[in-house]
Formats: structure tokens, sequence, C-alpha cells
């Protein structure tokens, strides 16, 4: 035997077996129907916990982000009042030492 001849054997058309387009429907009929339904309701309660995780991390992340920005502009705003404060102390030193000259002439 040959390819050639072994090939146009296996290839040769057949008719099909009996209720074979019967079964092809049904089962074109039920895989559309676990479509329209969706996955079992235990994949869903997965999904949902996975979502779940999910949102409780970005929103743990974006809190903690905000308190840190919160600290840090805290930190700041210390630093700029004791910069005031200090810078308040030169003037006022300052004015005391021109009113003494002042005062000596």
């Amino acid at each position: 035997m040959t390819l050639e001849t072994d090939l146009k054997r296996a290839l040769r058309r057949q008719p099909p077996p009996a209720g074979f387009a019967g079964r092809v429907l049904e089962r074109i009929d039920a895989e559309a129907q676990m479509a329209r339904i969706g996955p079992p309701s235990g994949h869903r309660w997965w999904r949902a916990a996975a979502a779940s995780v999910t949102l409780a991390a970005v929103l743990g992340g974006y809190t903690t982000h905000k308190v840190l920005e919160y600290r840090r502009g805290m930190h700041a705003k210390a630093q700029v009042v004791a910069a005031i404060r200090i810078a308040g102390e030169k003037v006022r030193y300052a004015q005391e030492q021109v009113r003494d000259i002042g005062s000596h002439h």
C-alpha cells in the first residue's frame, strides 16, 4: 500500500452515523445554555472574594499614601512655623540693637 492509497481510503466520503446531526444540535444547545447561565456559583464566590481582596489592597495602599502625605505636610508646616518664630526673634533682636544704637547718639 502506498501513502496515496492510504490517504484516499482515509479521506473518502462516508455517511455520518445515525443520530449524528441530532447529537451535534443538542450539544450546541447545551453549550449555548451554559453560556447564558454562566459559570457555577462556586466560581462566582471566588471571583467576588478575589475582587474584595483586590479592592481592599488598593484602598489600603491609597489610604497609606494619604496618611504619609498628611504627615509630611504636618512636618513641613512645623518646620515653617519654627523658621518664622526664629526669624521673628532675629528681627526683634535687630530692632533692639538699632534702638540701642539710636539711643546712644
